[in-house]
C-alpha cells in the first residue's frame, strides 16, 4: 500500500468543541449531572459519573511530560481516563496538542487497514493550561489519541493523567502513513509492536 499522509491542523478547544466531542462519546467533561444541579436535599447529594471496571485494577494519579514532535504514537486503552492540564510550576511549556481520533478503536482501526484514512478522522486540540471550561476532562475507552508538542527549544508540556492501573494501551500499526502538524515538521510513525 503506497504511503499516505495527512495533515493535521491544532484548533484551540472551545466548550462548544468539548461537546461536540461528548455527544460523539469520546469523553466526557466534568459537569454536574442533572440529579446534582437539580438537587433540592437539605444534605445536598452525591452522584457517580462512572467507576472504574474492577478488572482494570484501581486508580492511579500519574505525570507526564512530552517533548514528543516526532513520533506519532496513536492508541486507545480499555477504560476511560481523566487528562487534567494544570500547570502547578512557574515552567513556560511549548504547546500541548492532543490529536483525538473522531471515531472510536475499531472504526479508525478499519480504515487503517482499508487504507481510508484521513485527516477528517482526527482533531487535534491546542490545549490551554488553567483554563476552567476545557483542561479537565475524562477521555473515555477505545477512543484514539496521542499528545505531541511542536519541535524546537523550550520545556516539554507536564499534565497530569488519572487511570486505572492495569488498563491497557493498543498501539495503531502506522506504518503506511505520515501525520504532519500544520506548519510545523512531518511526524514519522510508529508501529503497533515499537
Amino acid at each position: 500500500m503506497p504511503m499516505k499522509n495527512i495533515l493535521l491542523e491544532p484548533i484551540k478547544p472551545t466548550p462548544a468543541t468539548l461537546k461536540i466531542l461528548e455527544k460523539r462519546k469520546l469523553i466526557r467533561t466534568f459537569t454536574p449531572t442533572k440529579n446534582i444541579i437539580n438537587t433540592t436535599r437539605e444534605k445536598g447529594a452525591v452522584d457517580i459519573l462512572y467507576s472504574s471496571a474492577p478488572q482494570h485494577g484501581g486508580h492511579k494519579l500519574i505525570c507526564v511530560r512530552t517533548n514528543n514532535f516526532s513520533k506519532f504514537k496513536l492508541n486507545s486503552h480499555s477504560d476511560n481516563e481523566e487528562f487534567i492540564i494544570i500547570n502547578t510550576t512557574k515552567l513556560k511549556f511549548k504547546p500541548l496538542y492532543l490529536v483525538v481520533g473522531l471515531h472510536k478503536h475499531k472504526i479508525i482501526q478499519n480504515k487503517i487497514r482499508k487504507g481510508v484514512l484521513s485527516s477528517k478522522d482526527f482533531i487535534v486540540l491546542d490545549l490551554k493550561f488553567n483554563d476552567p471550561h476545557t483542561c479537565v476532562f475524562t477521555m473515555l475507552k477505545d477512543t484514539p489519541h496521542c499528545e505531541i508538542t511542536k519541535k524546537g527549544f523550550g520545556n516539554g508540556p507536564i499534565f497530569f493523567v488519572t487511570e486505572p492501573t492495569k488498563m491497557k494501551t493498543i498501539l495503531f500499526d502506522l506504518k503506511n502513513y505520515n501525520f504532519s502538524l500544520a506548519p510545523f515538521q512531518p511526524l514519522k510513525n510508529v508501529g503497533a509492536n515499537k
